[in-house]
């Protein structure tokens, strides 16, 4: 696995991670509120924050192999995106290496 590689999953597994944990914090806020979550790219630079509601959320973590960007923040060569939302966009990770290591990080695994 190229350096590159492994930097941007360690940056998306961090993200993910505060992800889980400010989702926790909202537990029991109303389903259609919007949450303001991190970005779950793998851009080092990113600090933006995206609006999703819980259960939009839900659906991105049923599969450890999506993630939650910014539209303008997809790395094409390691992930395809599977939904478009007017405020965010919805990728799955390439197979191979990308894939392989979203779901080792996964930390509902």
């Amino acid at each position: 696995m190229s350096d590159r590689a492994e930097r941007v999953a360690r940056n998306e597994a961090i993200s993910r991670e505060i992800n889980e944990r400010l989702e926790q914090a909202h537990e029991g806020a109303p389903s259609d509120r919007y949450l303001r979550m991190v970005c779950e790219c793998g851009l080092a630079t990113c600090d933006r924050m995206i609006a999703i509601t819980t259960p939009e959320y839900e659906r991105v973590r049923s599969d450890p192999r999506r993630f939650a960007v910014l539209r303008e923040h997809v790395v094409a060569d390691a992930e395809v995106v599977v939904e478009e939302h007017d405020r965010f966009v919805v990728v799955v990770k390439r197979e191979g290496t990308p894939a392989e290591i979203a779901e080792q990080r996964d930390p509902r695994s």
